[in-house]
Order: C-alpha cells, then sequence, then structure tokens
C-alpha cells in the first residue's frame, strides 16, 4: 500500500509544487479510531460536582472513515468525498489522539461488480 509522507513542516505554508503531488496520488480508503478531546463549562462560575463528574467520565472514541490526503509526524487529514474538482470536507486528526488507522483493501484484490444507475440489482 503506498504511504504518503511529508516532506515539509507541517506548521509551514505548503508550497503548490507539494499540492500537487497529493492531489496526484490515489487516496487510499482508510479507518481510524481516534480519542476525541472535550470540554465543558464557560466564563461563568460551574458546580463543582458536576464538573468532576465531567472530569471524571472517560473520553470518546470516534470512528472515521474516509479517503487519506496527507499524513506527517503531527497528524492525518481525511476528506469523505473526492471529485474531478472538488473535495468534500477535511478532518485533521492529530496522531496522538490514535489508537488505530487501517486502510481498507479487498483481501483478494478483487473490487466487487457496481450496482448500475438504474437501481436495478445486478445479477
Amino acid at each position: 500500500m503506498p504511504h504518503i509522507s511529508s516532506y515539509g513542516d507541517a506548521m509551514n505554508p505548503t508550497h503548490s509544487d507539494e499540492v500537487d503531488r497529493v492531489l496526484g496520488h490515489t487516496w487510499p480508503v482508510v479507518s481510524v479510531k481516534w480519542v476525541d478531546a472535550e470540554a465543558r463549562g464557560g466564563p461563568g462560575w460551574e458546580d463543582p460536582e458536576d464538573m468532576v463528574e465531567f472530569a471524571l467520565r472517560p473520553l470518546a472514541t470516534v470512528h472515521t472513515v474516509g479517503l487519506l490526503i496527507y499524513e506527517c509526524e503531527q497528524f492525518v487529514a481525511v476528506t469523505d468525498s473526492r471529485g474531478p474538482d472538488q473535495i468534500g470536507a477535511v478532518q485533521k486528526i492529530p496522531r496522538g489522539w490514535i489508537t488505530s488507522l487501517e486502510f481498507m483493501v479487498p483481501e483478494d484484490d478483487s473490487v466487487p461488480k457496481p450496482l448500475p444507475l438504474d437501481g436495478s440489482r445486478a445479477s
């Protein structure tokens, strides 16, 4: 499976050659499981019991499936859709939050037959 890696510092703006390189790749489908950060409360005072109960609650585990656009030491970037001239929203997940990342590929390199566009089932 191809591996997309970073050529530069993820905190600096990306050069157009790097953008062209990433756009030129086929983006693999991945399954990412990760732990999300949470915050609760506002600028005012909060009930201590409610805040301690919140602090003791486990973090939520999130499961994201999508197209892996880019990955580097700091994060992975995933989108849900890619068209010829547009893509869907991009989600950047910090590496430290990821509990698993799996490439979703058929085991025997076979691809199922697509369904016809007229809505009828393939036989």
